[in-house]
This record gives structure tokens, sequence and C-alpha cells, in this order.
């Protein structure tokens, strides 16, 4: 039996998302290291139009291998040109059930005329309302699976 929960950030960085809040700025090694990877991520454009996804999916994959997940454990699948989503295996350590990622990091269009601020740009002042706004668009599926 597989158990799926729909957290509000990327699963591998989601705890850190809590932490935040308007009144301070990103004043924690932990902040600032999660800032700047959602803040990478929002900077892509994922739009089906223009945008790329699978640049959006590597960058993920970069980010997850540079905080220790085994490349092996990682794969960015892709059905065609700027189409691509990560999927990464978190394994389980007897104790801890193993952890199966997964993203869809489309959006639906953004023009810029239609925003106050530059869709994809991530201020940190906007930090807290864009990432609230975009987890329900770009969100990690995270999946506890025997695996």
């Amino acid at each position: 039996m597989q158990f799926c929960l729909r957290p509000r950030m990327l699963a591998a960085i989601a705890s850190l998302a809590f932490a935040f809040s308007p009144a301070r700025a990103a004043d924690t090694p932990d902040q600032r290291a999660f800032l700047d990877i959602y803040r990478e991520l929002v900077e892509i454009d994922t739009t089906d139009s223009a945008g790329d996804t699978l640049r959006a999916a590597e960058a993920m994959a970069a980010r997850l291998r540079a905080g220790g997940v085994p490349a092996d454990d990682i794969r960015v699948l892709s059905s065609g040109p700027r189409k691509g989503n990560p999927v990464a295996r978190l394994r389980g350590t007897g104790a801890r059930k193993p952890l199966l990622l997964l993203a869809h990091l489309d959006v639906v269009e953004a023009r810029r005329e239609d925003w106050d601020f530059d869709p994809f740009k991530l201020s940190e002042a906007e930090a807290i309302s864009a990432a609230a706004a975009s987890s329900t668009t770009r969100r990690w599926r995270r999946c506890s699976s025997p695996t």
C-alpha cells in the first residue's frame, strides 16, 4: 500500500519553509539555503509556451545531489524538448521508511503584464506570499514506498 502526502513546499526542504516569518529575513544558514533553492526554482520559466521544465528538473536534481542524495537515486525524466520532471528516492534506514520524491514543475502561463511584479523573480520581501502561491503548482509529492 502506498501512502502519499502533498506538502506545501518541496519535500526535501519543506521543513525549512516554516521557519520563515514575514517579520524576519532569512537569518540562519538553513533559511538562506532554502531561499536560494526556492529562488532558483521560481526564477526558471516553466510555462508550456516558452518555459523549460527540463532545465528546472535538472537544477533540482543537482541540488539533491549537492545535498547528499546519491546520483543513482535521482532521475530526470523527459518526454521531449524542454519537458522534464525529477524523481528521487530517499532510502530508508530501517528505523525510517524510504521516500519517493516526484515533482511536477510546469505552471500556467504567466504574462508579465498580468502581475504587479515579475512572476519569475523572487525577492525576499515577496518570498513568503510567493512561496505559498507557487506551492500549489510547484510541489513535490512525497510517497512512502517499500523500496
